[in-house]
């Protein structure tokens, strides 16, 4: 008798005990036998259970507790009762109105005139190549009550939402917690369409379109999109009046559990403030800090996925697998020598949908195919002590599930960068094969 992950202990019981002809034999062996059998194994399999459980508990790594989420959706499909994804900028929620006053002010000052932001839904190497067409003119017109107006338009890459992801990194500084690469995709993506020049427009007048030529791009232009992440920025001031700590320099600001969701998570924002200790003690929230009045805390709310959310935009995280390779991931990370090893840390994020790990390679010098379709997203980390600039090139190697999906090189570069936090020596980049 083999016992395998399908074994079913019951049916095996069952057919043993339809062998016995003699039914006074087989009754008997119904109650002694296969009940005593089937409660050992039902209580084997549940003590089993429990063993993994606590063993999971106690691997699982702080990351978790923490996973940013990103996605994207349009002005039509944003939910504003959803209590998981919220928009990273509220004014994203609100339609752009520009003026004729607006526009005929900027071209009298010769500036361009920021009109409204769009996302670039293509692979990273055809919107890094668009990005890098610095100075590239669209031409269009606009559109109003009365007549149309002959315009040039310029596009550039969208830095606000990147920005707010380094500011991140220096919460999760403040709050103590180790940072872990965010996944900004569908961020890289973001492009500011600005107004170049254009016609004079008459005074009075009503814009009611302006639309732009975007050539071999306008397929791939899409407007009114809003950015979503599973923060909730709030304000909290001190539940009670500060207790003194024993060093007589510090006081320890109390949130009570009844403010606080319990099953959330918790940043404080105040990166400007000198915080020395936060912890969370039975759902009440600690911070220690040398101010000795209540005052009032911005935080961050981290929400919890239930793996229930669908988008319009799939849900891209730094966030390890639910299991017990992606728990000890982190806890061994460091030590990587082996291709194996690389393997098991890029299988422990859930995109096996995209992208598949086959291998490395060592090179002199990026390859052509990498250049493009390869960006740092934790570029923004200057402070590091080692750069990967000694000139030795880590190419690592993947097959992709659908090649027409366009957020491949972007999934690899996502991983790419968790490899090169365990390289810091060498320059890794990505490779499609």
């Amino acid at each position: 008798m083999a016992y395998g992950q399908d074994f079913d202990m019951k049916e095996y019981i069952r057919k043993r005990m339809l062998e016995i002809t003699n039914l006074k034999d087989r009754e008997l062996f119904k109650e002694t036998t296969g009940n005593i059998l089937s409660a050992i194994y039902d209580y084997n399999q549940q003590a089993y259970k429990r063993l993994e459980q606590n063993i999971l508990a106690e691997c699982n790594p702080e990351q978790n507790s923490y996973a940013i989420y990103i996605s994207i959706t349009d002005q039509q499909h944003y939910d504003e009762t959803d209590h998981f994804l919220y928009p990273m900028r509220p004014e994203d929620t609100k339609k752009t109105v520009i003026t004729c006053e607006d526009i005929n002010s900027a071209l009298s000052e010769e500036q361009d005139l920021k009109l409204y932001t769009v996302y670039m839904k293509g692979t990273a190497t055809q919107v890094r190549r668009l990005f890098h067409q610095e100075g590239r003119i669209f031409n269009g017109i606009i559109k109003t009550t009365k007549r149309e107006y002959r315009a040039s338009f310029l596009l550039k890459q969208n830095t606000d939402y990147v920005q707010m992801i380094q500011e991140l990194y220096a919460v999760f500084g403040v709050n103590f917690q180790p940072w872990f690469t965010v996944n900004t995709a569908y961020l890289s993506k973001l492009a500011d369409v600005y107004l170049c020049t254009s016609e004079k427009i008459k005074d009075g007048e009503q814009i009611e379109k302006i639309q732009i030529d975007f050539e071999e791009y306008t397929n791939q232009v899409k407007y009114d999109m809003i950015p979503l992440w599973n923060l909730w920025p709030l304000t909290e001031k001190t539940s009670t009046y500060p207790n003194p700590c024993v060093d007589k320099m510090n006081y320890e600001h109390l949130f009570f559990a009844q403010r606080l969701k319990p099953d959330c998570e918790y940043l404080v924002r105040d990166t400007e403030t000198e915080i020395t200790n936060i912890r969370r003690i039975h759902g009440d929230l600690y911070i220690t800090c040398p101010i000795e009045k209540p005052c009032e805390w911005h935080l961050y709310e981290v929400h919890q996925a239930t793996g229930k959310e669908i988008y319009q935009y799939p849900m891209l995280s730094n966030q390890y697998k639910e299991s017990f390779s992606g728990s000890i991931t982190e806890m061994f990370r460091r030590s990587i020598k082996t291709k194996a090893e690389m393997g098991r840390l890029i299988e422990a994020f859930d995109y096996e949908k995209y992208v598949t790990f086959s291998g490395f390679r060592l090179c002199s010098e990026i390859p052509t195919v990498c250049k493009d379709a390869n960006y740092n997203m934790d570029a923004f980390l200057t402070d590091e002590l080692r750069t990967g600039d000694g000139g030795r090139i880590l190419v690592v190697q993947f097959t992709v599930k659908d090649p027409s999906e366009y957020l491949n090189e972007d999934i690899m570069s996502f991983l790419v960068t968790q490899v090169q936090r365990i390289f810091p020596d060498y320059h890794c980049v990505g490779e499609i094969i």
